[in-house]
């Protein structure tokens, strides 16, 4: 099986989550964090921060969340 998805860098996984309605105060702050722990170890908590449309978590944040 061939992995399809290419990888992101910091900035783009930055932009991906702009995408979905994440706000940032200081983006390079965040690409710090994310080549510390990395976006998929993060990404198990940004689960609260996910609407929720009918019982199904969806790919978009909370407005107002940062």
């Amino acid at each position: 099986m061939k992995y399809e998805k290419p990888p992101l860098t910091y900035q783009q996984q930055i932009e991906l989550l702009k995408s979905r309605g994440l706000v940032f105060d200081d983006e390079s702050k965040a690409e710090s964090q994310l080549s510390n722990v990395s976006y998929y170890r993060l990404s198990a908590y940004m689960l609260p921060f996910k609407k929720n449309m009918h019982g199904e978590i969806v790919n978009e944040f909370r407005y107002g969340t940062t």
